[in-house]
């Protein structure tokens, strides 16, 4: 008996002392821009703030999920990447053609810190032990799709002028904090971020220098 709840209390500890390391299933957090309207990212949130997030579910339950909610659906803007970059320094107009191939997967992102997971499928990405369930996301972060779609680009760079072609999109993040609890023990609390694609096109730009 004794074996078994020093083991518990080992089991415990380790739970507590999980890190506040992210990681996400998606590339979103490495977008060449990303900027928001209010509130934080995930990755942005200090030790202080998890502190305080973390006294809002640290009360212990006989079993599943507490949430906290810190931000929900903050719109935000992003650029995924440059596609195309050409500066005409010379005297006379030049005509340039760009074909682009692009296959877009899933519209929904996820991130997490702590000892909250993430998995994978081939429909869309979900949190595990159903922590989806507990935050109740809007029915915009349930929509997953796969799109492919090949752009043809005619365009003429005039003198003194830079044209960019790049992917622009819009989007909702949802974040907070989680803990789990099975039997009055904490198993799982970190942090959780859902990132869901609302629109997104090609958009070119022409930049006189």
């Amino acid at each position: 008996m004794l074996k078994k709840l020093i083991f518990i209390c080992m089991l415990f500890l380790i739970v507590l002392i999980s890190s506040n390391i992210a990681h996400a299933d998606s590339n979103y957090q490495s977008f060449e821009s990303l900027e928001i309207n209010k509130g934080k990212l995930l990755t942005d949130f200090t030790k202080s703030e998890y502190k305080t997030y973390y006294k809002k579910v640290d009360k212990r339950k006989f079993m599943g999920w507490k949430v906290y909610t810190v931000n929900k659906d903050i719109e935000c803007s992003y650029i995924t990447e440059t596609l195309f970059s050409y500066y005409n320094d010379g005297y006379t107009p030049i005509e340039y053609e760009y074909t682009l191939d692009t296959k877009t997967t899933s519209k929904l992102s996820l991130s997490a810190s702590g000892s909250i997971g993430i998995k994978t499928s081939s429909t869309k990405p979900e949190f595990k032990n159903n922590l989806d369930g507990s935050i109740k996301l809007s029915a915009d972060y349930q929509t997953s799709e796969e799109k492919k779609e090949s752009v043809s680009v005619n365009l003429e760079v005039d003198p003194g002028t830079q044209v960019d072609l790049y992917i622009y999109g819009e989007g909702l993040i949802t974040n907070g904090v989680a803990a789990r609890y099975a039997f009055w023990f904490r198993v799982n609390r970190g942090g959780y971020e859902a990132f869901v694609v609302t629109t997104q096109y090609q958009r070119l730009e022409k930049i006189r220098i």
